[in-house]
């Protein structure tokens, strides 16, 4: 009998092997695109709906930020001024609140309150490094009023869910210092300015419109007795001043940075700053992070303000609509900045949408950024802790 069998069998299995193999590399590309559209898969913990999605990214992102961006898990470290920034802290403060990190919560606050407060209030000096006559601390005194009144937003948060009253004493004790220092009256408006720096007032008070935040100062007014009228005016004085300073720019986009006249209470340009302090950019891309809190925690205090700020200014989805990508930026004239795709440009246009289409959300977030995701988790690339905080921030928006 002519022995066919082996063969026969040895050839099935081979071209079985070579089909295994054929699906096994199939199912690996299957499962990369699907960890870097998808976080939550890769994990191994697949997500199925666009909330499990969105908690699956924000944490693991999240944990990537606290292992690469951070030092002893207690200090961001800023891959653009070196050193740490206490916009960064603030950063970390918010993201470990709402990730309900509490150890990390402490331990960035401890430290932050430490090494960069001021010696004479209860501010902090914007940046910590390595000082000209060696050593490490404080390079410079003056503040900054974003991250001062993130931080303090993120300790009455704090106190409230974690039951910590001692947070809530700090938090009241910068405040208190934020309207004592920062505070400005121009013509009846009240306004912040943006930080110490003596240039801030002169010839016309600077402001940033990236440092506007409604929600922050309606909380502050309820830990803010004393002051409680005035941070109540604050806040509803931000939306005339944000629409008038969008106002200068040709596609209506705020500019990084704008002012008041001291005389007339006018809204006009700043150009203190330099080269593109014009421009939407490297700070106006926050206002719709700070408009999209603003909308979803409470609708502007009721009156839907921040609402109606976001339905006013389409430009950014205009321009993805037609060239599916954003610049880096627009100029004032509305021509486009260099730098495509930017995850500055496409963060603030998935919050706007999330107000605007709020059962989008998700769906915009796999068209703009979950592209740009990387397993690991991080978005684009791996160093910018500001790029990884920006996106990060307008992603949680999705949450509310």
């Amino acid at each position: 009998m002519q022995s066919i069998g082996p063969a026969r069998f040895l050839f099935s299995g081979n071209a079985m092997l070579k089909l295994l193999t054929v699906k096994i590399v199939l199912i690996a590309a299957l499962i990369a695109v699907a960890a870097a559209l998808f976080p939550g898969f890769y994990s191994g913990n697949a997500a199925r709906t666009p909330d499990e999605v969105l908690a699956q990214t924000l944490s693991h992102s999240w944990r990537y930020y606290k292992t690469h961006m951070m030092e002893d898990g207690e200090r961001v470290v800023s891959n653009h001024y070196g050193g740490t920034i206490t916009e960064g802290q603030s950063y970390a403060l918010l993201k470990s609140l709402w990730m309900d990190d509490r150890q990390t919560f402490e331990r960035v606050w401890r430290w932050t309150k430490a090494n960069m407060r001021r010696p004479d209030d209860h501010l902090f000096g914007w940046r910590w490094g390595r000082k000209s006559e060696g050593g490490m601390g404080l390079v410079d005194l003056e503040n900054a009023v974003d991250a001062d009144q993130d931080i303090a937003y993120a300790l009455l948060l704090a106190g409230e869910k974690w039951q910590r009253p001692d947070y809530a004493e700090d938090a009241r004790a910068i405040i208190g210092d934020l309207w004592r220092i920062n505070a400005v009256q121009v013509k009846g408006k009240y306004y912040l300015d943006p930080g110490t720096w003596e240039a801030f007032r002169q010839d016309y008070l600077t402001l940033n419109p990236s440092y506007f935040a409604p929600y922050v100062y309606r909380k502050f007014a309820g830990a803010d007795p004393a002051n409680a009228e005035g941070w109540l005016a604050l806040a509803q004085n931000i939306y005339p001043v944000l629409e008038a300073c969008s106002a200068l720019t040709a596609n209506r986009l705020p500019p990084n940075w704008c002012s008041v006249d001291w005389e007339t209470g006018a809204i006009g340009f700043s150009d203190k700053q330099g080269d593109g302090a014009r421009d939407f950019g490297y700070d106006a891309f926050r206002v719709f992070w700070r408009m999209a809190m603003d909308a979803r925690i409470d609708d502007s205090g009721g009156t839907g303000l921040a609402r109606q700020y976001l339905e006013r200014h389409p430009a950014l989805l205009s321009y993805w609509r037609q060239h599916q990508t954003l610049p880096e930026g627009f100029g004032p004239d509305g021509s486009p900045l260099d730098g495509e795709p930017s995850g500055f440009s496409l963060s603030a246009l998935l919050a706007r949408q999330h107000v605007v289409e709020p059962d989008r959300g998700m769906w915009y977030y796999e068209q703009l950024l979950a592209p740009h995701y990387h397993p690991e988790g991080y978005w684009f690339n791996s160093y910018n802790d500001f790029l990884h905080s920006v996106i990060w921030l307008h992603l949680y928006t999705l949450t509310l």
